[in-house]
C-alpha cells in the first residue's frame, strides 16, 4: 500500500493506493496516521481524503478479522476506528472523495468527513458487517447512522445492502456525486474555501454539531 501527500495551494491530498482495491491493514493505518499528522501539522488549512480509481476502501484485512485471533481483529478495529474520530473531530476541514468502492470501515471514514464527494461509474457503497458475521455496534454505528437518511438505517446496516452511487447520494453516504474523473476538481474547488475559515471557530462548532457522536465514540474507544 502507497499512501502519499501532495499539497495544492493550502489543500493537503492524501491518497491510499495498493493498486487493488485498498483492504486496510496495520501498515496502512501506519501510513495514514502519519499522513494526517503532516497535514495537520504543515500551513494545509484543509484536507482531501482519497482513495484510488476504481476503491476508496474495500474494508479491513478479513484474514485478519475472520481470522483465529479474535484480538487481533479487535486491535486492528480499534485502530481504524481512532482514525474515524481523528477525521471527524480533525481541527481542519476535511473533504473525502471516493472514486470507486466503498465498503465497512472506508464507509465509516466518509461519513467523518466534514463533506464527501462521489464519482458516477458502476461502484458500490455498504456496511456489509452483518453479511461478514459482524455485529456493526458502538463506534462504527454512530456516524454512520447520523448520516444515513432514517429510512436507510435498517436497510443498510441491518441488512447490508449495497447502494449504486446514486442511490448512496440519496441515502446520506455521499453529500455529491460528480461524472467520472471529475473528483479530485470538485473536491479542490469544495475544499479551498474550506481551507480559508477561522481555524478555532470551525473547529469549535464541528465539535458542538458532533459532541453525542464523539461521546459514544470515546466510550467505546477510550
Amino acid at each position: 500500500m502507497s499512501v502519499s501527500i501532495t499539497q495544492h495551494n493550502q489543500v493537503a491530498v492524501i491518497c491510499m493506493d495498493d493498486g487493488n482495491k485498498n483492504v486496510i491493514n496495520h501498515d496502512v493505518l501506519d501510513a495514514l496516521e502519519s499522513a494526517f499528522d503532516q497535514a495537520t501539522s504543515d500551513e494545509a488549512g484543509a484536507i482531501i481524503f482519497k482513495g484510488r480509481e476504481g476503491s476508496f476502501c474495500a474494508g479491513y484485512d478479513l484474514a485478519v478479522m475472520k481470522g483465529a485471533d479474535p484480538q487481533a481483529a479487535s486491535r486492528l478495529g480499534r485502530r481504524g476506528g481512532l482514525l474515524a474520530r481523528r477525521i471527524l473531530s480533525s481541527p481542519i476541514p476535511v473533504v473525502g472523495l471516493s472514486q470507486g468502492h466503498s465498503f465497512t470501515i472506508g464507509a465509516v471514514w466518509l461519513a467523518c468527513c466534514d463533506l464527501s464527494i462521489g464519482e458516477r461509474g458502476a461502484y458500490k457503497y455498504g456496511m456489509t458487517e452483518v453479511t461478514l458475521n459482524v455485529p456493526l455496534t458502538g463506534w462504527a454505528l454512530e456516524p454512520v447512522k447520523a448520516r444515513l437518511a432514517r429510512s436507510e438505517r435498517i436497510p443498510a446496516l441491518l441488512h447490508s445492502k449495497l447502494y449504486p452511487p446514486e442511490q448512496a447520494q440519496a441515502a446520506g453516504f455521499i453529500d455529491e456525486l460528480v461524472a467520472s474523473g471529475e473528483g479530485l476538481t470538485a473536491a479542490l474547488a469544495r475544499a479551498e474555501p474550506l481551507a480559508g475559515l477561522p481555524r478555532d471557530a470551525y473547529l469549535a462548532t464541528k465539535l458542538a454539531l458532533r459532541q453525542s457522536i464523539l461521546d459514544s465514540m470515546n466510550r467505546d474507544l477510550g
